[in-house]
């Protein structure tokens, strides 16, 4: 299959990724994984689906930490291990004082991942994750914003089960509704792009903390 970029990495988004790296602070633990801006960093508007035609917007940020991870429900790997993942240290990532953090899965594969279909599989994992999807034109923004990248497969009437390439990072945002830090994936044992969970938890709840 010939492989089709839909959008381009901008320079900009390395400088994006440098500059986060300069600003990790020494008091976190050492991950050489997390991206920690010393100011949040505003996103863009944005509306996605929801199951049972609600939507979820900048607003549903507000007052609470997000965890953002975009993929599709088709993906054969990482999609599936990361949400297992996430669901692992759900338990200790929300035990109190925490339990204002909520997990939301974004589909960039629009053309198959409907509202409702991926609530079910977002569900499948935690009751409590949240799947969202929309256009191309809102969430390519929108994930570009975050640092992150997406490109798809030729969508050919003969080939239904095109793949999606995309970021296997962890975004955190913060109360405030701002890109606070990002956990970057890297390979496992099994070469599937993944994050270290436990370090993540560890982490979120120091800068947590720092914050309240």
């Amino acid at each position: 299959m010939k492989k089709i970029l839909l959008f381009i990495v901008p320079l900009f988004l390395l400088s994006f990724l440098l500059l986060g790296r300069a600003q990790f602070h020494d008091d976190l633990t050492k991950n050489e994984s997390l991206i920690l801006f010393k100011e949040g960093k505003s996103l863009t508007d944005f509306s996605f689906d929801l199951a049972g035609g609600e939507h979820f917007t900048n607003q549903d940020l507000q007052g609470k930490w997000t965890l953002f991870f975009i993929g599709y429900t088709f993906c054969p790997d990482i999609c599936p291990t990361t949400l297992a993942h996430l669901d692992s240290v759900y338990p200790t990532l929300t035990a109190a004082p925490y339990n204002d953090i909520q997990i939301v899965f974004v589909s960039v594969d629009p053309n198959r991942d409907k509202a409702d279909q991926l609530a079910e599989y977002v569900h499948y994992f935690n009751s409590e994750f949240i799947g969202v999807t929309s256009t191309h034109k809102q969430l390519w923004p929108f994930v570009q914003n975050l640092g992150l990248i997406y490109s798809i497969v030729d969508q050919g009437v003969a080939e239904p089960y095109y793949l999606v390439d995309h970021s296997a990072s962890i975004v955190l945002i913060n109360p405030k509704g701002e890109h606070h830090a990002s956990f970057q994936a890297t390979i496992n044992a099994e070469g599937i792009f993944n994050v270290e969970m436990d370090l993540m938890v560890e982490n979120i709840h120091q800068i947590y903390k720092k914050w309240h």
